[in-house]
């Protein structure tokens, strides 16, 4: 009997990684809440304001900003637990997001980027940020050097380092940041559709797909758009009601448009001028 054609790729190495923290992930308690959000004004004005600054506005980067605004106002939802009698609480919200960058051969490679005391950053810093970094080489970044280091060790090494750096939440937060956010939708087609995350993050945010949905709004049926996303928490830390007090919030800030005005449009300007003339 002839054997069936089959293809024998290499096993991407960036991938231990990935089975690294999903093996760290499934040891933590995490519930999830499945939630629909009212997009219809941030993206509304997104498209008004994308002929109005250069490169336009990145709608991960308005979760980002969101995000860490919410988590600022509870801050438990990025709590760390250290040894058995204390949590770590820390100031600044550093948001752990994913950035496709396109490798020599012309693929694309998820590449994990920390947003910085996201919850200090205006929308129009963390844009602006987010854009820089898209488009430079993070060869060279601090924790993608850490990430390759680590993946040269074995995984029983590997095993020892994960171990070794979740016994302090400032290691943890140093190379992963305190939250997390993946934007899994903007790779789907217009339809409901969650996703749950493994995660050992406190908290993590998976935004799905974008649908229109008729809503009763005043009276009246009115369309709008729609954003399903999955709010992840570690229940160790965070119970129900404060989860919910936290999705409040965050849907609060993503249906209001926040940090969209004309101030965004402003700052943009500004940092963009900043950044051309450092070019010359």
């Amino acid at each position: 009997m002839t054997a069936a054609p089959f293809q024998e790729l290499p096993w991407p190495r960036i991938r231990e990684l990935v089975v690294d923290a999903l093996s760290v992930g499934h040891r933590t308690h995490m519930a999830h809440g499945m939630v629909e959000f009212d997009v219809s004004r941030p993206i509304e004005l997104i498209a008004r304001y994308r002929a109005q600054v250069p490169d336009g506005l990145s709608f991960t980067a308005f979760l980002v900003y969101c995000l860490g605004h919410a988590v600022d106002e509870h801050k438990m939802l990025h709590a760390f637990r250290k040894g058995r009698r204390k949590l770590v609480v820390f100031d600044d919200v550093d948001v752990n997001t994913l950035l496709e960058k396109r490798k020599p051969d012309g693929s694309l490679v998820p590449v994990i980027y920390v947003v910085r005391a996201a919850n200090r950053k205006s929308l129009a810093q963390i844009n602006h940020e987010m854009r820089a970094a898209a488009r430079t080489d993070l060869y060279d970044d601090e924790g993608v050097r850490r990430r390759r280091q680590l993946l040269r060790l074995p995984r029983p090494a590997r095993r020892a380092v994960w171990w070794w750096m979740r016994r302090d939440p400032a290691r943890v937060k140093r190379q992963w940041g305190t939250v997390g956010l993946s934007n899994v939708g903007s790779f789907i087609s217009p339809r409901p559709s969650w996703g749950i995350s493994i995660s050992f993050l406190t908290s993590t945010l998976i935004v799905g797909g974008m649908f229109d949905k008729v809503r009763w709004i005043d009276g009246a049926a009115a369309p709008r758009k729609t954003l399903s996303a999955t709010v992840t928490v570690d229940h160790d830390i965070v119970d129900g009601a404060p989860g919910a007090r936290f999705g409040e919030t965050l849907a609060g800030l993503i249906e209001n448009a926040a940090g969209l005005d004309d101030t965004f449009v402003t700052e943009t300007l500004t940092l963009q001028g900043g950044e051309d003339s450092a070019a010359k």
